[in-house]
């Protein structure tokens, strides 16, 4: 198909490749955890050729496992413990699958009245307990999981229970497969799969099989969980208590770690969503993602994260009722709520939000949420509404607080330098509480995080503001130094006129000084103020233009 993903070239035949190097004279030291068993004794023969080498010693709640070994290459027989646990039905439609990502079904039969099946022996082991980079994740397990998905499904099988432990690795340590069909059913196409719960594994089950519902759906919710354990180790609610995991479940959110690239989050939001009612509607953004959106994520396609508009930011959603308007995208809203700041604030911390955003958003239901409980524990109100500004809409690049708004650090700084050019210093309260809640950095962090370099130097004078601006002259130095570095100006305004460089500072200065002695005069004591004290501007302008080591070797000279 055109659409089908490629991830694996190096694969030269549909067929899974086997552990061929197992062989008679070593068979009993391929893996020193396993253990001698009496069930099937060594030697046996499954089906008159696979012979039992020894059982292994993995955690299995419905088979017994064992390694085998026929013309020289090492097998697996998998031997249920229930006689009709094996659907007919499922063995048929696996053996009809000759694929790189479903572990090879060579051969069923019974022993001792149980069903067993002859299946490809994985010396690497399965993915449980193993951990993958984004990267890792995003080039080679997602588009084998999705792949392999997406040939279960065509073939009508259900797997019902994807997790970490039912992928194995190949011998090459990188390529992966899915095993353990014991779970599995066959839907007819289109129908929908009404089976038992038995034999899935809760964690990583879709909402919709505890209803008895199993649906191609269902397996991508499990791979979803899948991919969170194998980015942070462990599943979403591991070491939650019941309180904080009924929290979690009440609005259908998954918790993610801080860690987490946005990406991965809205990928596995999107694969985790809960609302299954818009499945077959292929034009409705709102349900949950399948083989074709994981195949247009994998190659960078912008789409809608399900249920939150992630990625197309300007979605309607229900009319939300601000100040006698009616708010349909979350731009629009966010902005109201800036920009009338106390009354946005009542929204937030009053319920209103979070209350709104159940309907239909839970995970924007449950960033409203923690903002409240947030506050309720202490932390300034002013700076938790405004962080979560940059949550309810993650496409936002304007610097809000305390109604204004500004397209940028850039745009902030443009009018810091403007206001004190003017001797206007009313707003320096506004800027203390800018620095002094730390927003500069953070809003890189929210909007950029991968700029290091301005995160350090914003941090840098956001600190300096709090421990070394203790007089009026350090305040508007330290603005002036802002408005320079955030606006990305290098020019000295003076009399109406820019100056880039110190060499057009000079020759002003000469033009001044062959016209009028006074008149360069008066402008030297602007400049220097009968001390060691220059002019604010020309002193941050200096330090801008990174003459920091001149202006220390001026000063001593005057001690001198």
């Amino acid at each position: 198909m055109d659409n089908r993903t490629v991830i694996n070239p190096q694969i030269n035949s549909n067929v899974t490749s086997v552990n061929s190097a197992i062989s008679v004279s070593n068979a009993t030291s391929i893996n020193t955890e396993i253990l001698n068993c009496t069930e099937i004794q060594a030697g046996t023969l499954l089906n008159g050729k696979y012979e039992v080498v020894v059982k292994m010693e993995v955690p299995t709640g419905e088979s017994d496992l064992y390694i085998c070994r026929y013309n020289n290459s090492g097998y697996v027989a998998k031997i249920y413990r229930r006689n009709m646990a094996v659907k007919e039905e499922v063995v048929e439609g696996l053996k009809k699958i000759n694929s790189p990502y479903i572990a090879r079904l060579y051969d069923t039969g019974t022993y001792n009245n149980l069903p067993f099946e002859i299946l490809p022996y994985y010396k690497q082991g399965s993915l449980q307990s193993k951990r993958y980079t984004f990267d890792q994740l995003k080039e080679t397990i997602i588009p084998s999981l999705n792949e392999g998905l997406r040939t279960l499904h065509q073939n009508g099988i259900i797997h019902k229970d994807i997790k970490p432990s039912n992928i194995m690795l190949c011998d090459n340590g990188r390529d992966i497969v899915i095993i353990d069909f014991g779970v599995s059913s066959v839907a007819e196409k289109g129908a929908t799969v009404i089976v038992t719960q038995t034999g899935k594994t809760p964690v990583y089950s879709a909402p919709e099989t505890f209803r008895d519902l199993f649906l191609v759906e269902s397996d991508y919710y499990s791979f979803g969980i899948t991919v969170y354990e194998l980015f942070c180790g462990h599943t979403p609610y591991h070491g939650m208590s019941n309180d904080e995991y009924e929290k979690f479940v009440a609005i259908q959110r998954i918790p993610f770690p801080e860690n987490m690239p946005t990406e991965l989050k809205n990928f596995i939001s999107a694969l985790t969503h809960y609302d299954i009612t818009n499945r077959k509607n292929k034009d409705n953004p709102n349900r949950r993602w399948t083989y074709d959106e994981v195949c247009k994520w994998l190659k960078g396609e912008k789409q809608t994260i399900p249920g939150e508009g992630i990625g197309n930011s300007k979605q309607a959603m229900p009319p939300y009722e601000f100040l006698k308007e009616a708010y349909t995208n979350m731009p629009g809203l966010v902005n109201a709520l800036a920009m009338n700041w106390n009354d946005g604030k009542k929204q937030l911390f009053r319920g209103l939000l979070s209350a709104f955003f159940k309907l239909f958003n839970p995970k924007i239901a449950g960033y409203c949420m923690d903002a409240e409980e947030e506050a309720t524990k202490g932390a300034n109100d002013d700076f938790v509404f405004w962080k979560l500004l940059y949550k309810l809409d993650e496409q936002i690049k304007t610097f809000y607080w305390h109604d204004q708004a500004f397209e940028g650090l850039p745009a902030l700084g443009r009018q810091i330098l403007e206001q004190l050019r003017k001797g206007d210093t009313k707003q320096i309260s506004y800027y203390d509480t800018i620095f002094k809640s730390k927003l500069l950095s953070n809003y890189i962090m929210l909007t950029n995080p991968k700029n290091a370099a301005l995160i350090d130097a914003t941090t840098g004078l956001e600190g300096a503001w709090i421990h070394e601006c203790s007089s009026e002259r350090d305040k508007l130095l330290h603005l002036y130094t802002v408005g320079y570095m955030l606006s990305g100006q290098k020019l000295l305004h003076i009399d109406n006129l820019d100056f880039r460089t110190v060499g057009e500072l000079s020759a002003y200065m000469k033009t001044l000084l062959d016209g009028s002695y006074e008149a360069f005069e008066e402008f030297c004591h602007r400049m220097i103020d009968y001390g060691d004290n220059l002019d604010v501007q020309l002193e941050a302008w200096l330090l801008t233009l990174g003459k920091r080591n001149e202006l220390a070797r001026w000063r001593e000279s005057l001690m001198g």
